[in-house]
Formats: structure tokens, sequence, C-alpha cells
């Protein structure tokens, strides 16, 4: 049988989802007969480090247990140079901000039941494809499934990516649920955005899959590669799989239209209000960004945080294969 290699973070998500970490081993035990790893490590370098070494052993199945910027690392570290293996599958154990795809993968928010559901799954190989996307910034190459962008999205993770901040996610989401944390995240960031550009806006060139060109100054542009479900409802009934990814723009309108945004984005109805907020929506497979002047800024790569002062460029570059309920 194939041994199952859990990558679990500490300090992700809810009071409840910390309580998840002494429990994982047992849980996979009741469940599988086959041989369960499991790799407790302190922060998104540690778990990257730790996958790509089980993957150079010739490991091939994974789960990752922590929010969605473990996710992303367990995902940078299983791609080799020529991409994911044909036998590579990823799970999710719902925990932080990765409870978003773990909804969408119909995993279940209580331990037992997801691990029942995950251990059934890899014995009768149930996944689903997903496109990866490639990010190419500050002359590195950074992969990623979910969303991302830049403006106000690229500065959330400013406010809920570093170890202090870990403590107050873990209460704001146990007393406020998944939304909680992104909330709060999200707020600050716009803040921070209008603090930062009061006294000079900056503009940005765009170029889609080499044809279209727009310039524009843009509280937000943010990057689905599929629907994440009623929390986050910005890519509505897109397919993971569907070989292009969203690029939302939102025109910067002043502060109070950008919360006026920011309320109409997480009610889902942003798009039937595109001319009086400054939306417009596009589907690529390639997306350059530049700053119109030299200028540094944030950049959001599925709740990681990367800034650069230079163009950053998105295409898909491959697929993998997740394990669903």
């Amino acid at each position: 049988m194939k041994t199952i290699n859990v990558i679990a973070t500490t300090i992700s998500g809810s009071i409840k989802d910390w309580r998840k970490i002494g429990s994982i081993e047992n849980e996979f035990k009741k469940n599988y007969l086959g041989k369960i790893n499991v790799c407790i490590v302190n922060s998104h370098k540690e778990a990257y480090e730790k996958t790509a070494e089980l993957v150079r052993q010739g490991e091939n199945t994974f789960v990752s247990a922590g929010g969605a910027g473990t996710f992303n690392s367990v995902l940078e570290g299983s791609r080799t140079r020529h991409g994911f293996p044909e036998e590579y599958r990823l799970a999710f154990l719902r925990k932080g901000s990765a409870d978003l795809m773990g909804k969408v993968l119909g995993i279940s928010d209580d331990l037992s039941s997801a691990v029942r559901t995950i251990t059934e799954s890899i014995r009768q190989d149930r996944n689903i494809e997903s496109d990866v996307i490639e990010i190419e910034i500050n002359k590195t190459k950074r992969h990623f499934i979910g969303f991302g962008g830049i403006g106000i999205m690229g500065i959330v993770p400013f406010f809920t990516e570093n170890r202090f901040i870990k403590y107050y996610k873990g209460f704001l989401g146990y007393f406020f649920g998944d939304r909680g944390p992104f909330f709060v995240g999200a707020n600050l960031a716009l803040l921070k955005y209008y603090r930062d550009t009061a006294i000079k806006k900056h503009a940005f060139y765009v170029t889609i899959d080499s044809e279209v060109k727009i310039k524009g100054v843009f509280s937000n542009i943010i990057i689905m590669n599929g629907d994440l479900g009623e929390d986050m409802p910005l890519a509505k009934g897109m397919r993971f799989d569907a070989g292009d990814f969203k690029v939302i723009f939102l025109e910067d309108l002043g502060i109070i239209n950008a919360y006026r945004q920011f309320v109409h984005a997480w009610k889902g109805d942003l798009e039937e209000n595109k001319e009086k907020y400054g939306v417009k929506t596009f589907f690529a497979r390639k997306l350059e960004i530049s700053p119109a002047e030299q200028q540094k800024y944030m950049v959001n790569i599925d709740g990681l945080l990367e800034t650069t002062n230079g163009a950053i460029l998105y295409k898909i570059s491959d697929r993998v294969k997740l394990i669903t309920g």
C-alpha cells in the first residue's frame, strides 16, 4: 500500500484547528493499514523542504494539514523540474485558509470524518485534476492553486502570515469562522493601501494573452483559477481544470468605494455592478503585470507574501491531481 505523508504546520487556522495536530496520526492509523508518515513543521519553509526531500525519496501521496500557505509550500515542494509525476496525489485536511479548498473538494471540517474520506479516496483513487498557475517574480518561478493578486489583495498576507499574527487569527477563526481572519486582514490591507497611496497613485500596465493591453490604477487585481465556494464567490461555477484563470480588475475609486467593492465581492454580485464599481473581468492563460514607474509592491501568492519592484508574469504551467471526497 502507498505511504501517506502528512505535512502539518503548527498554529494554522483557529484554536480548534490547532488541537487537530496531536490527533492526526491516530486517526489515519484507525482508517489505513499502510504506513503513515506525519511530519510536523513550524514554518512554510520547513513544509517545502520536508516535502521536497520526501519526493526525492520517491514518495507520491501527500496530505497538507495547514492553511493555504502550507498547501502552497507542499505543492511547490512536490513539483519536479518536469512538473508533477503522473502518480502524484495531494489531499487537504481542512485547516486555516485552506478551508476554502477543502470545502470544494468535499473534505469535512471534522478530523475523523475527513481522514475517513481521504483514506477511502486514496484507496479508490478518487481525484480531480487542477490547473497549476505559475508566477514568475523576482527572477524565480512559483506555483499555486486557488487565488492571488496585487493591490489590497497583495497586502493581505502582510497582516495574516507572520508568526505573531497566527495567534489572533486562531481566536478570530474560532469565534467568527472561516471569514473572520481574512476579513480583518483585508480591512487592515485596505487601510494600508490608501495610507501608502495617499500622496501618489501607482499605475500598472497589464497584458492579457499577449493581445489585450490595459493601463490603469487598480485597488485590486485578483487572480482565481477555480470556484472557491460561497466564502470567496469570485469565480462561481469555474472548474479548476478550465485551462485558464480568471482575472478581476477593480479600479481605484477611493476608499469609500473600495469598501463597497469589498462588500459586493463577498456578496458574490460584484460583476452585476461592474459599471458602478469599475470592475473588469477576463479569462486568461497568460498575464503580465508591470508598474508604470519603478516602485515596490506586494504580491499575494495563494496566501503567501512576496514583494517586488518589477514585472510579474502569470501562466498555466501544468496540472496536478487533488484527492476529493
